[in-house]
C-alpha cells in the first residue's frame, strides 16, 4: 500500500494531501477556465528532447501521444489549448483526462522511463439563459405610462458598443408596453464581467441608462446592476 497524493487547485492556489490508498496515482483538481501545470518528475535530457506526452479519458478507442520527444502534435484537436514548459511539464487549459509523461533516449526506441499518470479532473458547469427586466416606475406604478409620461419615451437595451440589440440567436428582447423591457440572454464563457445597457431615451436621445454585468462563478454576484439616483432639483 502506498499513498496517494491529490493536489486541488483553488482560488489559483495548491492544495495537497495524503490519503492511503492501494497503487501509484496522482489526481489533479482544477476549475474550467483555470491553467495548470501537470510535472513530470523522471526526465532524462533536460531539453525535453526524451519527454513524451500520452492522454486518455473514458470514450477514447485508444491512448494519444500529445507530445512526442518535446514537440507539440500539430495534428492534435488539442494543440491550441497545450504547451511544454522549460522543465517539460505539461501546461494544461481545460481538457480532463489521464495525462502520463514518458521517457525515451531515442525516437523508436525503448522506454526508459514511465512516470506516474496524472489524473486531471476539470470542475465545469453549464452555461445558461438568464433574463435581465428594466422597466420605468412612475406614479401608476411599474411599468405603467398611460399618464405623466410624454408619448416620446421610450427604452431599449444596448450593448458595450451602444449597439440597439435585437432579436437573434443569443438574445430576445420583449417589450410590452413601451414602459417594460426584457432581455433573455444565453451566456457564453466571454461573457464574463461583459456589460449591458438598458437605456432610456427621450425624442430619440439618450436621457439616462442602467448597467447590468456578468461575473463568472467565484465573484461576489452573478448579475449586478448599478443604482440609479435621480437628482430633485428645488
Amino acid at each position: 500500500q502506498t499513498d496517494r497524493m491529490c493536489i486541488i487547485l483553488f482560488n489559483n492556489h495548491f492544495i495537497s494531501f495524503l490519503s492511503g490508498v492501494s497503487g501509484d496515482i496522482r489526481s489533479l483538481f482544477t476549475r474550467v477556465g483555470d491553467n495548470v501545470s501537470l510535472s513530470c518528475t523522471n526526465v532524462v535530457n533536460q531539453d525535453c528532447s526524451s519527454t513524451v506526452w500520452n492522454y486518455h479519458r473514458t470514450g477514447l478507442e485508444r491512448v494519444i501521444e500529445e507530445v512526442g520527444h518535446g514537440k507539440i502534435k500539430t495534428n492534435s484537436q488539442r494543440a491550441d489549448r497545450l504547451k511544454v514548459r522549460s522543465d517539460c511539464s505539461l501546461h494544461v487549459t481545460e481538457d480532463a483526462g489521464k495525462y502520463t509523461c514518458k521517457q525515451f533516449l531515442r525516437v523508436g526506441g525503448p522506454e526508459n522511463v514511465n512516470d506516474i499518470p496524472v489524473h486531471l479532473s476539470v470542475l465545469t458547469s453549464e452555461y445558461y439563459s438568464v433574463t435581465l427586466r428594466c422597466f420605468l416606475y412612475t406614479s401608476e406604478g411599474p411599468g405603467i405610462c398611460s399618464r405623466g409620461v410624454p408619448e416620446h419615451v421610450s427604452l431599449l437595451w444596448v450593448d458595450e458598443a451602444g449597439n440597439n440589440l435585437k432579436n437573434d440567436s443569443r438574445h430576445q428582447v420583449t417589450q410590452t408596453p413601451d414602459c417594460d423591457i426584457t432581455l433573455t440572454l444565453t451566456l457564453q464563457k466571454e461573457d464574463n464581467n461583459r456589460k449591458w445597457t438598458c437605456q432610456l431615451n427621450i425624442n430619440e436621445k439618450k436621457e439616462i441608462s442602467i448597467d447590468f454585468s456578468f461575473m463568472a462563478p467565484g465573484n461576489d454576484c452573478m448579475i449586478c446592476k448599478d443604482i440609479v439616483h435621480l437628482p430633485c432639483a428645488i
